[in-house]
């Protein structure tokens, strides 16, 4: 009796040996199956109250991997791939680290502690001491200059113009106009196109004349091409005056110019800083003025210079293709980009009937 009994605990323990050794395994991978298709469905479909757009590459702190309904935030910056496993519930030990507690002695004074005062490593030499420096400014900066250079030529075109970002209003007089006593004025706005550095700009202008007698019953309208090169040159070619309505004495004058500039200083700042030499060529009012009174269509030469004398001022020199113009330049404020410009034209009496005083007020606006 003491026999059976024997054998049938021995068979019952061998029972759940077998059950503790082999149930156990397919149970767990069970589970993990589990787990993975509830991360990849995780993966997949972006959590309650998440946007759509913002789960994408590099985007991964939103995502969340779930074991038997517990949520845990995936960590900041952590790439996850579809292939990693998910987090798991199994207890992994914990290995209690006894940090040290005694400070190492200093190897320069034997049972002192190191100390972090700026100390001299010999008998002679001074202790450092951090001090608060002042801020130099660097020598290639500059101080805020005057919002607008002055002109370079008074009646002439020079090269240089507006592009995109870049806009003006001016007013033009004349103490009297050739052969008469009688004063005028005219009254011109303007706007730049495209990008003279990068590509090519295109100067529009739109001027009404007679304003002292009959206000925008006569007018023009003129355009330019220029462009930047590099060496400080620029050209343009333009036309003056290539639409025109009611009754305008200038006509159609096409032309094209290029113009220089030196640098005579290296900054602005200082006297005599800039020259600019500007040599055209062109029809219509560029003619001298026997050649229009005989109405041939001929080619005359046109050219300017001008010495930036101070920042602010410019002395000009031209000659119109009829005759010399002299004047300034002057930009009066230094927070106001206004441009001032009197001048004398008809100086030799080569064209019209004498000396006239002219004068040029241009307003720069910028956006």
């Amino acid at each position: 009796m003491v026999r059976a009994t024997n054998s049938i605990s021995n068979l019952v323990a061998l029972i759940l040996i077998k059950i503790l050794f082999f149930a156990t395994p397919a149970t767990c991978f069970a589970q993990e199956e589990e787990n993975r298709g509830s991360w990849a469905s995780e993966q997949a479909t972006p959590g309650a109250g998440e946007q759509g757009n913002n789960v994408g590459a590099g985007n991964t702190s939103n995502f969340t991997t779930k074991t038997d309904n517990l949520a845990l935030p995936a960590p900041f910056g952590e790439q996850r791939t579809p292939g990693e496993l998910p987090i798991t519930n199994y207890q992994l030990p914990i290995t209690h680290y006894q940090l040290p507690t005694q400070v190492p002695e200093n190897p320069d004074a034997p049972g002192v502690a190191p100390s972090l005062q700026p100390q001299p490593s010999t008998p002679g030499e001074v202790p450092f001491q951090p001090q608060n420096l002042p801020l130099l400014p660097l020598g290639n900066q500059r101080q805020a200059g005057y919002r607008a250079n002055p002109g370079i030529t008074t009646i002439n075109p020079s090269a240089y113009g507006k592009s995109w970002g870049s806009a003006s209003v001016g007013l033009g007089l004349q103490a009297r106009t050739r052969f008469t006593n009688s004063a005028d004025g005219v009254f011109g706005i303007g706007i730049g196109l495209g990008d003279a550095r990068r590509w090519v700009g295109l100067d529009l202008g739109v001027t009404i004349t007679d304003l002292l007698e009959t206000p925008a019953a006569d007018g023009t309208v003129s355009f330019k091409l220029h462009r930047q090169l590099p060496g400080d040159f620029t050209i343009a070619v333009g036309v003056q005056n290539a639409i025109a309505w009611g009754n305008t004495d200038g006509g159609t004058s096409p032309y094209g110019v290029v113009t220089k500039q030196f640098r005579l200083q290296e900054s602005t700042e200082k006297p005599f800083s800039q020259l600019y030499l500007s040599v055209g060529v062109g029809s219509g009012q560029f003619r001298s003025e026997l050649d229009i009174l005989n109405d041939r269509n001929s080619i005359d030469v046109f050219g300017s210079v001008a010495v930036r004398v101070v920042e602010p001022v410019s002395a000009i020199a031209e000659w119109t293709g009829q005759d010399l113009t002299v004047g300034l330049s002057v930009v009066p404020f230094q927070n106001i980009p206004l441009i001032i410009t009197p001048a004398v034209t008809d100086i030799t009496g080569k064209a019209g009937d004498g000396s006239r005083f002219i004068l040029g007020i241009g307003y720069l606006i910028s956006f």
